[in-house]
């Protein structure tokens, strides 16, 4: 492509409008936009960097240095995890680290398929990649370090955590998901080679993309080379854009003389050719092709002098004295660090849980297990099954050992056993949270996941009373957080047609509306099986949760208008002797959330209109000012009111329409009606005719 210099550099910058990173959700690729967001924060630091870094490889590419030095990076893999598949395997992450480093040393079987008119200008990069083997204070690592965070399903920059020193280490975030959308993302030196950047320089990727085996794949396998090209400088091959594929891309540039001018491609068409070239370089790792085998001449030119610069501190990477303070050239093996996790921990009274050994920095060769409250109560297997016959809550600790040396760790409370029977027997529970205490005693529990803000009861708002519970999430800093409360275990077994009631209030925050939390911000389960399992009952978005208009502050409920009742229909558990329920939130940058009057109601053996009759009133009933009309409607239905004096005139109708399942309420105004005396209200829902006598004073 055409070069562009330096001080055309700053005009070109300006041409580029910012966008989010929240809003390209497509792309296999975010760099430009993170990229960008640092140019906005710190737009002389990155300036001054990029020219500098400019000047230097303009320089670097005139000296045509021939020489053979091998440039070796050290690298540390920091794996964010909840326990799921996110959390790869140590040999996942070794095969990554092969591909690097087949990759930038030509070493790709592939390459024999490169197109004729590119094999000639194929690099080998010379870059080796090794896996860490002392961590920053010295003490032995295989440079994976695994981290138990909720943020492995946000994956942007708040989720760069445990930084290593990047003059010391490359730092790769693997994690679930990224909010961006994409499967990675990383840094050019120039975007952070000021302190703002110090904290987030490195490669964002998902578990998925690591490696060739375990959760990756072969055709995914080389999205890291591509980050690790845009952290070495390299930018994608039609130039600092994220929108491959559009005409106005053969004006921009990658700053690299043999990579022809592109649109840039998302597809592998070998003999594809645009802004004017024969063929254009689709196998470059540059692009997005998903065929990519090659770096040109001219790119490992490139980032080799982004190697040799100290922005970003990128020259001190390979340095001897590195090499040796990381332990990349040493066969060290360490103890383990021990690790466990269990199928899951929650089980009803004579139930069983698996455990699973995941021990990390270091294979074990000895495991000691004690189960206080367990049957056995002590196993030396790798992931035992323990059986829990007496309700109680219970640690589990776990032993390993290699020729290195071992370690233990201990969970406290992390069995859950309840009671086979059920907490609440009778009918009609209610709870407004007015003198709840949330504990063992009471068996309402809190799951507060992140450590975090978290539910709690709260003597701000309550629809019934004072009181509700509340999570205080519009100043929650950690997106993606999930935190749950969870119910007693009610016996359904009386009921024909139970269904749990709740009032909900929420606001969303004003700006930004859809970040509580993508299409779960908030869920209601249930479990059968003491918890050990969950189903999903009710799935709300942030704006079917919303309940009055945004605010622009921490959102607490002023008035009962600013709730809403909603139900789940509990039918199918009808015959159920134990299920209990939980009310979990996924954090984003949202506002408060209250909860308040939980309570499982239920219909017997009634008929249908006796059923209507029975949730059919009116209160207050006498009133000498307004009143309201309470009924429900067990599926959705056609509802009429009128309202007749007691001569027979109609003095008040209205049609309300069709009415979804569920608890409804209508006003009596006292000033439609205007005389004091005997009313008869008369509800009529679909064809059946309920009446009601209503006195205004």
């Amino acid at each position: 492509m055409k070069i562009i210099t330096n001080s055309m550099l700053a005009a070109l910058i300006a041409t580029f409008a910012f966008t989010s990173v929240n809003a390209q959700v497509n792309n296999p690729c975010s760099t430009f936009d993170a990229n960008k967001k640092m140019e906005i924060l710190y737009p002389e630091e990155v300036r001054k960097a990029k020219e500098q870094l400019e000047a230097e490889t303009i320089a670097f590419e005139q000296r045509k240095s021939s020489s053979a030095v091998i440039y070796t990076i050290p690298v540390v893999f920091h794996i964010l995890h909840t326990y799921g598949t996110e959390n790869i395997s140590d040999e996942q992450v070794q095969d990554a680290v092969n591909i690097l480093t087949r990759d930038y040393n030509k070493q790709n079987a592939d390459t024999a398929n490169i197109v004729s008119a590119f094999q000639g200008i194929a690099a080998n990069c010379g870059v080796v990649f090794k896996l860490a083997r002392l961590d920053p204070n010295g003490n032995c690592t295989n440079g994976i370090d695994r981290i138990y965070s909720p943020l492995t399903n946000i994956g942007d920059d708040a989720a760069k955590l445990n930084l290593w020193p990047r003059n010391k280490y490359l730092n790769v975030w693997v994690v679930k998901s990224i909010s961006s959308g994409a499967a990675g993302y990383s840094m050019y030196p120039s975007s952070v080679q000021g302190n703002g950047g110090a904290q987030v320089d490195g490669v964002m990727i998902l578990s998925t993309y690591v490696g060739s085996i375990g959760t990756g794949s072969a055709g995914r396998s080389r999205a890291l080379t591509h980050e690790v090209g845009h952290w070495l400088n390299l930018a994608h091959l039609w130039g600092n854009s994220n929108t491959p594929g559009v005409t106005s891309n053969c004006s921009l540039t990658d700053n690299v003389s043999d990579t022809p001018s592109t649109i840039g491609w998302t597809s592998c068409n070998l003999t594809g050719a645009s802004c004017g070239s024969a063929v254009d370089n689709v196998q470059n790792y540059m692009e997005y092709s998903y065929c990519s085998n090659m770096f040109t001449n001219g790119q490992k030119t490139r980032l080799l002098a982004a190697l040799t610069s100290t922005t970003a501190s990128r020259s001190s990477l390979w340095a001897s004295t590195n090499l040796t303070a990381t332990g990349v050239n040493t066969n060290t093996t360490c103890a383990p660090v021990a690790d466990f996790y269990a199928e899951s921990p929650q089980v009803c009274a004579n139930g069983i849980v698996n455990f699973f050994d995941d021990t990390n920095l270091a294979a074990a060769t000895s495991w000691t297990w004690t189960f206080p409250g367990g049957t056995p109560a002590t196993a030396t297997t790798q992931n035992p099954t323990i059986q829990y016959p007496t309700a109680g809550t219970y640690a589990v600790t776990l032993t390993v050992a290699n020729a290195n040396g071992t370690n233990t760790v201990t969970k406290n409370a992390y069995v859950i056993v309840s009671p086979a029977a059920a907490d609440i027997t009778v009918p009609d529970f209610t709870e407004s949270f007015e003198s709840l205490t949330v504990n063992a005693a009471s068996n309402w529990s809190i799951n507060n996941l992140d450590g975090g803000n978290t539910w709690a009861i709260t003597s701000a708002a309550g629809y019934t009373g004072s009181k509700s519970m509340k999570l205080t999430n519009v100043s929650n800093n950690t997106p993606g957080s999930i935190d749950e409360f969870i119910t007693p275990s009610m016996d359904l077994t009386q009921f024909v047609n139970p269904r749990l009631y709740y009032r909900i209030a929420y606001a969303s925050l004003t700006g930004t509306a859809g970040v509580d939390y993508q299409a779960n911000a908030m869920q209601i389960l249930s479990s059968v099986d003491c918890g050990k399992t969950w189903g999903v009952r009710r799935a709300y978005t942030e704006s079917t949760l919303s309940t009055t208009t945004a605010q622009n502050s921490a959102f607490t409920p002023t008035s009962q208008s600013q709730w809403r009742q909603d139900n789940i229909n509990l039918s199918l558990f009808a015959n159920y002797s134990n299920i209990q329920f939980k009310f979990r939130f996924v954090a984003g940058e949202g506002n408060n959330i209250y909860i308040d009057d939980i309570n499982m109601d239920h219909t017997t053996a009634l008929t249908e209109l006796e059923s209507l009759k029975n949730n059919f009133r009116i209160f207050p009933n006498p009133s000498d000012n307004d009143a309201r009309v309470y009924f429900t409607t067990e599926s959705k239905a056609n509802v009429s009111v009128k309202v007749i004096d007691v001569l027979g005139k109609e003095v008040y109708t209205s049609n309300l329409g069709s009415l979804n399942e569920g608890n409804h309420n209508l006003i009596l105004n006292k000033e439609v009606l205007r005389a004091s005396g005997i009313y008869f209200v008369q509800l009529t829902i679909n064809n059946l005719q309920l009446s009601k006598k209503f006195i205004l004073k």
